[in-house]
């Protein structure tokens, strides 16, 4: 573990038979969805957490994306992932974009019936240190016997953790963990020395720099393809509900592509959410080289979080007998993006991210 180094168109039947591979079972409401007809008005409510914004939805409302497939968005915000999955499960709002992906997992492991269809974030969680101890930590097996601040099941937790035990680190002997409710705590505490590093997140790097601070290493490191932000949605799905989402993720992986080519209307579209921050801490937040905007499912990695949760005793017992799998619902993606490349048989781009797709989901 020491040598770890940081660092043309598709027609419906094609369409189906890529379904049929990914060996989810195909339902009546997966029927709906693909009909292509965007048909009368759809609308729903998404759920965001305020710290992380909502940069593809934003981009996809600022570009007209949603417009496009006859579907309105209402954006609601939420103060923490908790308060937003809560709030899905009420019926209060009809999806979770930026509740990570442990949380909804979470909650699925205690009994709550969701379903994960898409993506939305990937990367962009920092473990941060002083500036003048960054040379001490060149692979993950330096932070044994050292005070590490963290939030309990966030992302990088996760992540972090399990990467230490698979690296023979017993996580509650040759570690401490103290833990805090917000970044800005953890901030706080590796800035006065009372822990050695603090497992962070994104959109808090130019607060970071400031306090003297700088990454250590990023959740990229340990995993090129961290999932974070996964598309929530309650499990009973009516035919209504089907082709709304399909609409939702043709628009998020639509506005993707603009983020990718042209991060500049990413950062215009973001804004208004961000009322109160200056420019560059928006662009920051939704621009930061190695945070990824993707709606990608990635069923293969969430699968592998879930893993990691397992193996670091965040499920118990009863939690432990969920096949996750039953939870990880692409076909309203793989509908989305077959319908991109039926209207764009001639570009490329839409048919890398089948490839994609077919390479992380089936």
């Amino acid at each position: 573990m020491r040598t770890r180094k940081w660092l043309a168109g598709i027609g419906l039947s094609a369409m189906l038979a890529i379904t049929a591979c990914s060996g989810q079972e195909k339902t009546a409401t997966d029927e709906a969805a693909a009909t292509k007809d965007s048909g009368p008005t759809s609308e729903l409510k998404v759920g965001y957490n305020t710290i992380y914004g909502a940069p593809l939805a934003d981009l996809a409302i600022d570009q007209g994306f949603f417009e496009d497939e006859n579907l309105k968005v209402e954006m609601v915000a939420f103060q923490s992932a908790p308060d937003g999955l809560n709030a899905l499960q009420a019926g209060k709002i009809d999806i979770g974009l930026t509740f990570g992906s442990t949380a909804p997992m979470n909650f699925i492991s205690k009994g709550s019936d969701f379903r994960m269809i898409g993506g939305h974030m990937e990367g962009g969680h920092p473990v941060v240190v002083k500036k003048e101890d960054k040379d001490k930590y060149n692979s993950i097996e330096d932070f044994k016997g050292k005070k590490i601040a963290t939030i309990p099941l966030h992302t990088l937790d996760v992540y972090f953790k399990s990467e230490l035990a698979k690296a023979g680190i017993d996580i509650e002997k040759d570690v401490t963990f103290v833990e805090f409710k917000s970044i800005g705590a953890i901030l706080e505490a590796v800035k006065t020395g009372k822990v050695d590093a603090g497992l962070s997140g994104t959109a808090h790097l130019t607060k970071t720099l400031k306090l003297g601070l700088t990454p250590a290493l990023w959740i990229n490191d340990i995993n090129g393809s961290a999932v974070c932000c996964r598309v929530t949605v309650r499990g009973e799905i009516s035919d209504e509900d089907a082709v709304a989402y399909k609409k939702f993720l043709k628009g998020l992986i639509r506005a993707e592509r603009t983020k990718f080519e042209t991060p500049e209307k990413n950062l215009e579209a973001s804004l208004d959410r961000f009322k109160n921050l200056p420019e560059e801490t928006v662009d920051e937040i939704v621009n930061e080289p190695h945070l990824h905007n993707t709606a990608d499912p990635n069923k293969k990695e969430t699968l592998a979080v879930w893993e990691r949760m397992k193996a670091i005793g965040y499920v118990d017992e009863v939690g432990k007998q969920i096949d996750m799998n039953d939870y990880l619902n692409v076909t309203f993606y793989e509908q989305a993006l077959n319908e991109l490349i039926e209207e764009n048989p001639n570009d490329e781009y839409y048919q890398k991210q089948l490839e994609r797709f077919k390479k992380q989901n089936l």
